[in-house]
């Protein structure tokens, strides 16, 4: 990717603006502190360098310094934003015309008369320097401002020219040299700040790319590929998780592992293709069916796992639970326009009545299970209860 570029799409050029919007504010109010305090000081050199016009120009400051204020002013509103180029052309215009009103009104024994065409070139700086005015705009202010003092010098003063030929055209070109440098100035600071706002945003997309692709990396490291559903090592983080929640409020976890029945069959005659479908079938089916703040994972193969979390007293709903979870597997699905249906066995376990490890929950849970699909009495949760009740606890290896 090309970072040095500085040429903005119509969308990428106004996030460009709203990225400027608080330097705009924050120069803008610089040069109106800063313009207004110089215009103000200066009325002392007015009194020795402007002697023939000094109340004149003490009336100029004082305007320059009020239209200063406004555009002070102007910083807090939502207009400034909207209406930015206007106000700030229009303020350095006001300041660009009160210096050469004050040349204008000075006499030829004023100092005024042939130094104050300085302040000119100090605006002019200015104007490329401290302001985020397009160059179509900042350009014509530059030129109009030299044609003003140029007008004033050659038109109105033309009889005098001759006496000061050489100061006149040596303050043209000290104003155009300015103007230059502060063009210059404008196009590189544009530019770097063009280049570092590009790498800024080159920047972001980059971390928001590894973030997104830290997130999917996350994802994909806790959920089954196929299904979407937890993985057995996030899975068994998500039963710790509620182990410690059902000890602190005095609640029983259930533990129910499931295991398909003709699986096997479908993957024989339909093919692998078929098989998944039927995977994702069946993880939809019991994602959709578990409580809120109950778990779901595909452990493998055709092999799921539930937590759920029961009330001591309701623990025989559980009963009700498992015999809904295997009537959902069990409903006919259409999988490439044939009709198949599979079984279920499901082993059951439950904290703290077997034990307070999960790695023993899903031990007991899987046993049973192999149980009931060998054709074993499976255990059910009154055999669960039973076992809660006289403390028996039931390890791997253990029929039940």
């Amino acid at each position: 990717m090309q970072i040095i570029r500085n040429k903005l799409s119509q969308p990428e050029e106004v996030e460009f603006q709203s990225f400027l919007k608080d330097e705009k504010i924050k120069l803008t109010r610089f040069m109106c502190i800063l313009s207004s305090i110089l215009y103000a000081s200066f009325v002392a050199v007015d009194f020795w360098a402007l002697k023939s016009a000094f109340t004149d120009a003490t009336l100029i400051r004082a305007f320059v310094i009020g239209c200063l204020c406004l555009t002070y002013i102007s910083t807090f509103t939502g207009f400034f934003e909207k209406y930015y180029s206007i106000i700030v052309a229009s303020t350095y215009v006001i300041g660009a015309g009160g210096v050469e009103a004050m040349i204008y009104i000075s006499s030829p024994i004023d100092q005024a008369y042939e130094t104050y065409f300085v302040g000119v070139i100090l605006i002019l700086i200015t104007l490329f320097s401290w302001t985020y005015l397009k160059l179509r705009i900042s350009v014509p202010l530059a030129l109009i401002s030299i044609l003003g003092y140029a007008y004033i010098e050659v038109i109105d003063r033309g009889m005098e020219l001759n006496s000061r030929e050489a100061a006149l055209v040596t303050n043209i070109f000290l104003l155009g040299s300015a103007a230059i440098i502060g063009f210059i100035a404008q196009v590189m600071r544009d530019r770097y700040i063009r280049e570092n706002y590009l790498l800024q945003q080159s920047l972001k997309e980059a971390y928001k790319a590894k973030s997104v692709e830290a997130k999917d990396n996350e994802y994909l490291a806790n959920h089954d590929a196929l299904t979407g559903l937890p993985n057995r090592r996030y899975m068994t983080e998500l039963l710790e998780k509620s182990m410690l929640e059902a000890k602190e409020t005095d609640k029983v976890l259930v533990i129910m592992f499931l295991d398909l029945n003709g699986f096997k069959q479908v993957n024989d005659i339909y093919g692998h293709a078929a098989g998944d479908k039927v995977l994702k079938v069946v993880a939809k089916r019991l994602e959709l069916a578990i409580r809120s703040g109950d778990h779901i994972a595909r452990l493998g193969g055709d092999e799921y796992l539930i937590g759920l979390m029961m009330n001591k007293d309701h623990l025989g709903e559980a009963e009700n639970m498992t015999e809904k979870f295997a009537a959902i597997i069990a409903q006919p699905m259409n999988i490439e326009g044939i009709r198949v249906r599979v079984g279920s066995s499901i082993g059951l376990s439950a904290y703290p009545i077997h034990g307070n490890q999960i790695s023993v929950l899903l031990d007991i849970a899987d046993k049973r299970m192999y149980d009931a699909k060998k054709g074993r009495d499976s255990v059910s949760l009154q055999t669960i209860i039973e076992e809660r009740d006289n403390k028996v606890a039931v390890f791997p290896g253990t029929n039940v």
